[in-house]
């Protein structure tokens, strides 16, 4: 019996650091609807409308608008949610002169979208042609939830940090990764 308790004695302090994974939403962007309309657990539903307003991309992102640089920048976005803990984050990747200068991170909670900052990462990956380029981190980005943050990393081999600005760097992709909480959103090297 003792035994028994010991062992629940040190399993139980494991599950309250719950750890949730967010998935990706799957998008339909050829879908004639618009505008898009995801479902994010068993009540809510984020609702996303692409548009452009003087030549410039835009995207309705619920109650917000994300607004393109200028002209040449080009938004996409993936959706990440966990049905369990009742949140999605939106990351919308810009790109200009197709080249990836990071992408913004929305939070999608209580029918309401809070902009929660920029991460300014781009893979350093090939791209169609074959060359290495800075391209979006979009299809390389995971979300986990851990205690109370959420912890944004990488799966590539290499990161663009600050790409196309002056403090640019190159690193491994597991050397950095990104905390949000209620402080907001910070990264780590």
């Amino acid at each position: 019996m003792k035994k028994i308790l010991f062992f629940l004695a040190m399993i139980l302090p494991l599950f309250s650091y719950a750890q949730y994974s967010f998935g990706k939403i799957e998008l339909n962007k050829e879908s004639k609807q618009s505008p898009f309309c995801y479902k994010i657990g068993s009540k809510d539903s984020l609702h996303i409308a692409p548009c452009k307003q003087n030549g410039v991309q835009q995207l309705s992102i619920g109650n917000l608008i994300c607004k393109a640089e200028n002209q040449d920048e080009h938004l996409d976005y993936e959706i990440f949610a966990n049905h369990k803990d009742k949140k999605a984050f939106v990351l919308v990747s810009r790109t200009t002169d197709n080249l990836c200068v990071g992408c913004s991170l929305y939070l999608f909670e209580n029918r309401n979208v809070k902009d929660c900052g920029l991460l300014p990462v781009a893979a350093y990956t090939k791209d169609q042609s074959g060359r290495m380029n800075y391209n979006s981190i979009l299809p390389h980005l995971s979300i986990v939830k851990v205690s109370n943050r959420y912890i944004l990393s990488f799966e590539t081999p290499l990161i663009v940090l600050f790409p196309m600005q002056e403090q640019e760097e190159i690193l491994s992709g597991r050397d950095i990764f990104f905390t949000f909480d209620k402080d907001g959103l910070q990264m780590n090297k």
